[in-house]
């Protein structure tokens, strides 16, 4: 695969991100402008957001597990796509 092809790829997969993540993405780096933000401050930032928090045992004291699934299926996706965030971060930043 050439550098094209991997652009290409790149752009179609930032385009097709969920709404979600894009929105998280520009609160952190916004949140940080005056600072050159590295990847790892990124993703602890969303972990911290979806990990297990108050927000959880607030939908469990309503008989809601919604919350819980929710978190799970957005922290998977941010360990299966650092690199594809990596790429959007640095978009953000420009």
């Amino acid at each position: 695969m050439n550098i094209v092809e991997s652009d290409i790829l790149v752009n179609k997969a930032i385009e097709n991100a969920p709404a979600w993540l894009i929105e998280d993405l520009e609160n952190i780096v916004n949140k940080e402008k005056t600072v050159k933000l590295r990847i790892s401050y990124v993703i602890s930032e969303l972990y911290s957001k979806y990990a297990f928090s108050y927000r959880h045992i607030f939908s469990s004291m309503g008989q809601s597990s919604e919350w819980a699934v929710i978190a799970r299926e957005r922290l998977n996706l941010i360990d299966n796509n650092i690199d594809l965030i990596e790429y959007m971060m640095k978009r953000i930043q420009e």
